[in-house]
């Protein structure tokens, strides 16, 4: 699998979102964290490259070619996305919704067969989530519905998977599961996951690569060590931290 974004931009009305962002990513089973503060562009580029958006300028290429030529199905089975906010809590059981993530898969009007719930199920035992299969997500807390949605994107066992905040309102015990949950996910399938973060610390805990984004630009593409330095910190988000064994402490401030 190879992703390259050349010279994307976009935006909303007058507002500039992602500014001139390049990079490439080639191969297999890669943790990608894409950090930086709210408002820094995170979620449009993973849109950009899940093609729920279009950029107003340059391209995105999966395989050399652009994204937009893609068939959608095709690109479907490839890329995985899942928002922030993906749905309502639907009284729907978790295997039904993790099994509608084989429908690329599927012909018009063609019901899911046997092999499309093993996939299913398949998917919600790397998510460690087959205890869930019979529940229904509005009986669910919301660190289980994202193991839940998480599973339906792994259904269509993508190349490549875009995660949009997976640990927004997690607890730290589950930021922890999840972190270690798709790092298990990517040593297993060999799928490149990139996933965006405001949490530097847990951004670069588990993964192989950070791009750091700064106003709509891509301000540093790195190893998580060259991030994760008191000087990088201070010049990418503007405050003072200190690094203690690659975790980012904050500095309390006095007051007089």
């Amino acid at each position: 699998m190879r992703l390259d974004v050349d010279n994307v931009s976009f935006a909303y009305a007058e507002t500039s979102a992602v500014r001139d962002v390049s990079l490439s990513i080639n191969g297999a089973g890669a943790l990608v964290a894409l950090a930086g503060p709210n408002g820094s562009g995170k979620s449009t580029l993973l849109k950009l490259i899940a093609r729920v958006a279009s950029p107003s300028r340059g391209e995105v290429r999966l395989d050399g070619k652009r994204t937009s030529d893609w068939p959608a199905k095709e690109y479907a089975k490839r890329v995985g996305y899942l928002p922030q906010d993906p749905d309502p809590a639907f009284p729907m059981r978790a295997i039904d919704v993790v099994v509608s993530g084989r429908a690329p898969f599927l012909r018009r009007f063609e019901f899911e067969k046997d092999s499309d719930y093993q996939h299913a199920e398949d998917a919600l035992a790397m998510c460690d989530a087959v205890h869930l299969a019979d529940r229904y997500l509005d009986e669910m807390s919301g660190g289980e519905r994202k193991r839940v949605f998480l599973a339906r994107v792994l259904a269509g066992s993508p190349q490549l998977v875009l995660l949009d905040e997976p640990f927004a309102s997690l607890d730290v015990a589950h930021v922890q599961q999840v972190s270690s949950l798709l790092r298990g996910i990517v040593d297993r399938t060999g799928a490149t996951i990139i996933f965006a973060s405001h949490d530097l610390n847990w951004a670069s805990a588990y993964s192989d690569r950070m791009l750091v984004m700064r106003d709509g630009a891509l301000a540093r593409d790195a190893a998580p060590r060259d991030v994760m330095r008191e000087d990088v910190v201070r010049e990418l988000f503007g405050y003072d931290a200190r690094i203690v064994d690659g975790w980012l402490v904050p500095q309390r401030e006095t007051t007089m």
